[in-house]
């Protein structure tokens, strides 16, 4: 999800991601999705749309796996952009590196959020992207973006990158943002959430203080370069950036189970083929998450200054982490380290928590 959330409703509800398909043409070492061969039935696609459209959620996030491998893409996008005022498909490009398709796409007026690692074409980039993609698909990315800018307006792109070792000490990140500012689309740079190769820690990933750095470089280089405000928190989900998906939304997996965000895949509200949106939306699970001064432990709630905009960080990083799903999150860069630990985090006992007994809640304490 690109942290768009640019509208709400009444209610106060804002987005619905939907997994449209489990299979992906690369396996990117950040990937936190588990991919396999599942495709969404499209009566389960529909009947999340209808019932999303009618409790008034505006937004609606189209996500895999990757969602261009389907052959039915393009009638998937325009169901859901007659329902929804704002539509964001979420690609790693390499499929509009087709001219047809990528204009097909475009004049659905969906917003297109695409991955991109680098500017660079030269033989360095394209081992950067082979290390961090799983393969060799410079040449198709860059097709892809040059379609990308070809066909869609500007204020209809997003430009997504993940903050690994890899971008940053090549530079690649900062010229990959410059660039998205000098065009003037979404740059979307993005705490990496942990997946089946990368962990909190790896020679990939960089540490709190090297993140608050890279996040200090953003914001210098929107106020030198640019003449823009900058970020006004260092949020550990995405520069200038909150992600509130618990709070205000809701994520569907490929077989119709609701979660409450791609961070959490163990904690179902039920399946919208069984109980309905309604039911879903009710859930006393969701109703505990979504009440984060409630729901989060530790120093996230109790210390930090910016929880009322942060909410806690990445939920989804923090699980992987601590094993619980109330924990603050020890690696953003606000953390005092040097007094507190991992344990810190970590409610002391599970007395009392609304999961309590949970199967996928161990916590390491």
């Amino acid at each position: 999800m690109p942290f768009r959330e640019i509208a709400s409703n009444g209610s106060g509800l804002v987005g619905i991601g939907v997994d449209i398909t489990d299979r992906c043409n690369r396996r990117c070492r950040t990937c936190f999705a588990i991919l396999n061969h599942r495709e969404m039935a499209i009566e389960v696609f529909h009947r999340i749309a209808d019932e999303g459209a009618r409790l008034n959620f505006p937004e609606f996030y189209i996500l895999g796996g990757e969602p261009c491998i389907r052959p039915d893409i393009l009638k998937v996008l325009r169901y859901i952009v007659e329902r929804f005022k704002v539509v964001i498909l979420v690609t790693n490009a390499d499929y509009l590196a087709s001219a047809d398709l990528c204009l097909q796409i475009a004049e659905t007026d969906v917003v297109v959020a695409a991955q991109r690692h680098t500017i660079a074409t030269d033989q360095g980039a394209r081992e950067m992207e082979k290390f961090l993609c799983g393969g060799d698909h410079l040449d198709t990315s860059v097709a892809g973006w040059e379609n990308i800018q070809r066909y869609f307006p500007a204020s209809k792109i997003c430009v997504q990158c993940c903050i690994t070792r890899p971008v940053v000490e090549s530079g690649s990140i900062f010229e990959v943002f410059r660039w998205a500012r000098k065009n003037g689309y979404e740059p979307v740079m993005e705490f990496t959430k942990e997946g089946r190769a990368f962990k909190r820690g790896c020679e990939e990933d960089i540490s709190p203080k090297e993140m608050a750095r890279v996040l200090s470089e953003f914001r210098r280089i929107d106020q030198e370069e640019f003449l823009l405000p900058g970020a006004e928190i260092f949020s550990p989900q995405a520069y200038g950036k909150t992600c509130h998906m618990q709070e205000t939304s809701v994520h569907f997996k490929v077989d119709g189970t609701a979660i409450p965000c791609v961070g959490f895949p163990g904690i179902s509200y039920g399946n919208i083929m069984e109980v309905g949106m309604d039911t879903i939306m009710a859930s006393p699970i969701r109703q505990h998450i979504m009440s984060p001064g409630d729901w989060i432990y530790g120093y996230c709630k109790d210390e930090c200054p910016h929880f009322s905009q942060c909410t806690g960080g990445c939920r989804g990083s923090t699980f992987d982490m601590t094993g619980c799903y109330r924990a603050s999150f020890y690696y953003c860069p606000r953390i005092p380290h040097e007094r507190l630990s991992l344990r810190d985090m970590i409610p002391p006992t599970c007395d009392g928590c609304p999961v309590q007994g949970h199967p996928s809640c161990k916590p390491k304490r």
